[in-house]
């Protein structure tokens, strides 16, 4: 009877030793160094990294997201998009709105909904929304495309306004 006991516990710890063992995993966690000094693990930390590395199924944080992502208010700055409304629409047609915080972060927490991608998004500040033109697949984690500076292999940060002026209400014309 004990021979039988055996592999079938050795066999239930299976899943969990593959977890553990994910080298693709930990590099990409790893790849993402450590904090910014100053700054402590929690919504406003790590702006413009890819959130679902660490928020994702595997972990290693504890809070897990289905979207999230960085918004910076005008392209080519670094200022966040602070108090901008993310839209994000699935596939479905359910629509969820998620408010960004002092770093320009956003999240959807995998318990408050799972979108049924592909998904579309815009972002709202003041009196300016912009559309993303393509649709998202399968990714949830901005900062998987939207990283580094605009060219061929990234279409750059998510930004909200293309000009400071714009956000003010004046539509660029700095009237």
């Amino acid at each position: 009877m004990r021979t039988h006991l055996l592999p079938a516990a050795l066999l239930a710890t299976l899943p969990a030793l593959a977890a553990c063992l994910d080298a693709t995993h930990d590099e990409q966690v790893q790849a993402l160094g450590g904090e910014a000094p100053g700054v402590a693990p929690g919504p406003n930390h790590r702006p413009g990294q890819p959130c679902l590395v660490c928020h994702g199924s595997e972990g290693p944080a504890k809070s897990s997201f289905s979207v999230a992502g960085t918004v910076s208010a005008v392209e080519k700055e670094s200022t966040p998009a602070v108090g901008a409304t993310v839209q994000i629409e699935d596939i479905d047609g359910f629509v969820f709105l998620s408010p960004t915080n002092m770093a320009g972060n956003f999240y959807v927490l995998s318990t408050q909904w799972q979108p049924t991608f592909p998904i579309q998004m815009q972002v709202s500040l003041g009196p300016v929304t912009t559309q993303m033109l393509t649709h998202v697949g399968r990714e949830g984690s901005c900062a998987t495309c939207h990283q580094g500076t605009a060219g061929p292999a990234s279409p750059g940060p998510v930004y909200v306004a293309t000009n400071s002026q714009q956000l003010l209400g004046d539509g660029g014309t700095g009237r």
